[in-house]
């Protein structure tokens, strides 16, 4: 048996960002030349890129200060207002832009990718040979075939 090393500990990434839209209307947008459509109640995993890009969120990340930099979430709430047009002065009066904006859910998907050693002894043993799997079809294949061979021979 293949024995499995972690090489070390590896911090979770996150590739990917989950969207439900739990708005009465579906939100279209598009990031790269690739369409992203948000139905209502419909959980959408968007990569981060589009995530920056549609939502104005980015992934919780150490600067090279040393500061912990993470999104906040009053900019994210004006980014979506400017880009999906819910900041016009009749929807921000009435609230209605505000409440578009929180009945939108973001959740993280979080993979902890860790690289594997595999043990070198295992690695380089071979697999014996197996007997090829039969079925009934076959046998009586195999069978035709040797008794053809006896009456070919003399």
């Amino acid at each position: 048996m293949v024995e499995i090393k972690p090489t070390e500990e590896i911090e979770p990434q996150i590739l990917s960002l989950r969207v439900i839209n739990f708005n009465d209307f579906a939100i279209v947008d598009r990031f790269d030349g690739t369409p992203f459509r948000f139905d209502t109640n419909m959980p959408k995993d968007v990569p981060i890129d589009a995530a920056h890009h549609i939502f104005g969120w980015f992934p919780p990340f150490t600067d090279k200060d040393g500061e912990r930099r993470e999104v906040d979430p009053e900019i994210m709430r004006a980014h979506c207002q400017r880009r999906f047009g819910w900041n016009t002065p009749k929807l921000v009066e009435s609230g209605a832009a505000d409440e578009f904006f929180k009945r939108l859910q973001f959740r993280p998907i979080m993979y902890r990718m860790v690289p594997m050693l595999m043990d070198e002894e295992e690695e380089k043993t071979e697999v014996p040979n197996r007997a090829p799997k039969t079925n009934k079809m076959m046998a009586a294949a195999d069978e035709a075939q040797s008794r053809e061979d006896g009456r070919k021979r003399p």
